[in-house]
């Protein structure tokens, strides 16, 4: 066996950890920094939230990474079964050859979709990573890592340190426009004459130094609600392409398509109007669970099966647990956070 053809994916499975790792640090650092800036302890809910949500994260973390590590242990058996393998060989060259030959993302989405009761724990997962991903529109520093590390660990892990994030940067959902966006007064015809022959007489400072015009309250909302339902149109789809060469096309779109909120901040404007922090709206993000949920259900009906195979199909299989889990914690915690951050 060659050496140099074990490096590459024993390197990959030790990169994907190192990213793991880094991304959690930087998360971290985020909301640290925001809270050294902030200059009250905020209210009772702040600190209340300061407590439930270190604890929601880190209880998300052990469970998931316990589901996640079961199916590594899981794959590399099955593996190991198909290849007949024995034990004349070293544990590395095992390892390596079942990295090589083993595509652990199909692999684990196949799983996960295998079943029609497996499927309905699955698909809550893209709702909830599509409504957090236009809750991203805040001005916080590196916001795609919280996201990349939502599709690297789980989403609930990376959605309390968010929570925690939004926290300590003591940006909930405030009232007004910031102050940088807020419309000028209209002036009357004759201040508004004497303010254009100021104008003429003075040099208009650069284009970057002027306040970035915000985009409407009423025509912003829109292209993140044009996001979320290619997400969510994309995620009702994905069990009826199991099986096919579109299913992980499709998978690969969703994950695409959470950045898509990110980008948008980017390209729209630089400040984020105040209404657009609330975004989706509640009855929105029900709604679109709700389209997920009632997509799982019918499937499970057509199949003849009923919620106690669903609860099941939580502890079936290690892919589906680990998923199974963080829509769990998701729901737990975004429901807090409805509570305790954004009410």
């Amino acid at each position: 066996m060659d050496i140099r053809s074990n490096a590459r994916p024993i390197a990959l499975l030790a990169g994907y950890i190192a990213l793991a790792a880094t991304l959690t640090v930087t998360c971290i650092r985020t909301i640290q920094k925001g809270v050294a800036k902030r200059t009250s302890a905020g209210t009772g809910r702040h600190l209340l939230g300061f407590t439930v949500f270190p604890l929601l994260a880190a209880l998300s973390l052990a469970v998931t990474w316990y589901h996640l590590f079961h199916f590594l242990e899981w794959s590399y058996a099955a593996w190991k079964g198909r290849r007949l393998l024995r034990p004349s060989n070293t544990a590395n060259i095992y390892v390596a050859q079942w990295l090589r030959e083993t595509a652990l993302f199909k692999q684990a989405w196949a799983s996960a979709f295998e079943t029609p009761e497996r499927a309905w724990w699955s698909l809550q997962i893209f709702g909830f990573c599509a409504n957090w991903s236009v809750m991203l529109a805040r001005k916080i520093p590196h916001l795609w890592s919280f996201m990349l590390l939502g599709q690297v660990i789980s989403i609930s892990f990376a959605a309390n340190l968010f929570f925690l994030a939004v926290l300590a940067h003591d940006i909930v959902a405030p009232a007004a426009f910031p102050q940088s966006v807020q419309p000028k007064e209209k002036l009357s015809d004759a201040e508004d004459s004497e303010d254009d022959e100021d104008d003429e007489g003075e040099p208009k400072p650069k284009s970057r130094s002027q306040p970035h015009k915000a985009l409407s309250p009423t025509v912003a909302p829109f292209w993140y609600q044009i996001a979320l339902g290619l997400s969510i149109g994309c995620a009702v789809s994905v069990p009826d392409k199991f099986g096919t060469p579109a299913f992980t096309r499709i998978l690969l779109a969703i994950h695409v398509l959470a950045y898509a909120p990110l980008l948008l901040n980017k390209v729209l404007r630089r400040e984020v109007p105040a209404p657009l922090l609330r975004q989706p709206a509640l009855y929105l993000r029900i709604a679109n669970l709700g389209a997920l949920l009632a997509v799982g259900t019918m499937k499970v009906q057509a199949e003849g099966g009923d919620f106690a195979l669903v609860l099941e199909a939580l502890h079936e299989h290690p892919a589906v647990s680990r998923l199974g889990w963080d829509v769990v914690f998701c729901w737990v915690s975004f429901g807090v956070w409805q509570v305790l951050g954004d009410a």
